[in-house]
């Protein structure tokens, strides 16, 4: 089994880098098709997201597996990304809940109130909107080591699996199902309903299927690594062009549209395409190319947000020439936190080096 992946490498930069254009143009503009129902075209390239979980199982199970306390790579790994992710949450506590309680007081109505907002944006939403993606990931991380040391990864796959299924009743392809009876949490008001349909979507739906999938490549991965690609080929095509056409024909578009069935064969495809990836050169720059994702991916909502501060720019008034510009100065500004912080890791060793010498 190998320990580096040219194409992981180049797809967490990809990735990144479309996670920002999505942002700050695509979603803003594909909202103004004058077809909507061209959105289910272009649903499928949500398949960034589950790809990026399979990633994420696959380097996770590398990981335990190899550590000489895998309990502990797993505790430390989720350390990791939480303490990040809180310091994210302790930007959104003092941007918007410190004022909501200097402003609105310490009675019980207003403190259970924020104590509602801090819940969903620690689980469902994120302190930002790209960082829901996190809760999901630690979850689908947490539950694959716990079945591998039951040796029941398998049989948790299947039951993941059934569980993406049965969401496409919530926000996928079975939604039609509803049609003309209401939405699926209609039992639940209008916003606890919401709130269940993201949870079950980013939970159930993403996250742990799709993180699963990716442990389950790790352990096997020479025989996907040997396994042609054509049968994979013929299901990713078959699948989107047929539920495509039978969801343009059968459904009408909303947002409430987040998964497709062909997510996972198109996943799979994706996945296996990136692991089969060459590209030695990609070694050298493998450093700055992941620190340059991790600011990209964690960052550009900050900085978007101080950008459009510091320019007076509004986001909903932007025209497309504005947006490209924040856009590319965002890209920019990653580049240059990128290099300062790899300059900062340099300055240590650097230091060692002259000590020893001397």
């Amino acid at each position: 089994m190998r320990n580096y992946y040219p194409g992981i490498t180049v797809y967490k930069l990809a990735g990144s880098i479309i996670v920002l254009l999505a942002h700050a143009m695509l979603l803003k503009y594909f909202a103004r098709v004058p077809n909507q129902q061209l959105q289910f075209v272009l649903l499928h390239l949500r398949v960034v997201v589950p790809c990026f979980y399979a990633i994420a199982g696959f380097l996770a199970y590398k990981g335990w597996t190899r550590a000489a306390d895998s309990r502990a790579y797993v505790r430390k790994y989720a350390a990791r990304i939480g303490l990040l992710y809180g310091a994210f949450c302790l930007l959104f506590l003092a941007e918007f809940v410190v004022p909501a309680l200097i402003s609105g007081g310490l009675s019980p109505v207003n403190l259970l109130l924020q104590c509602k907002i801090i819940a969903v944006m620690l689980v469902i939403n994120g302190p930002s909107v790209q960082l829901w993606f996190i809760p999901p990931l630690l979850f689908g991380v947490i539950v694959s080591y716990w079945c591998y040391e039951r040796n029941a990864l398998r049989s948790a796959l299947a039951a993941a699996l059934a569980g993406f299924a049965a969401v496409q009743a919530v926000s996928g392809s079975l939604r039609t199902i509803w049609a003309g009876t209401g939405e699926p949490f209609s039992w639940l008001s209008p916003a606890y309903g919401e709130l269940l349909s993201q949870l079950a979507t980013r939970y159930i739906g993403f996250g742990l299927p799709f993180v699963l999938l990716g442990v389950l490549i790790a352990k096997h991965e020479e025989a996907w690594t040997r396994r042609s690609l054509r049968p994979l080929w013929v299901a990713a095509l078959l699948a989107t062009a047929l539920e495509t056409v039978w969801l343009l024909l059968s459904a009408g578009w909303s947002d409430e549209y987040k998964l497709s069935f062909s997510l996972l064969p198109n996943t799979l495809l994706l996945f296996c395409g990136v692991l089969r990836m060459k590209g030695e050169a990609v070694r050298i720059y493998h450093r700055p190319m992941n620190l340059f994702s991790l600011v990209v991916f964690f960052g550009h909502i900050l900085l978007m947000r101080i950008n459009g501060l510091l320019l007076h720019w509004e986001p909903g008034g932007m025209d497309v020439f504005e947006d490209f510009s924040m856009m590319m100065l965002t890209l920019v500004e990653c580049a240059a936190i990128t290099s300062l912080l790899l300059l900062y890791e340099k300055k240590p060793a650097s230091g060692m080096r002259k000590d020893a010498v001397s």
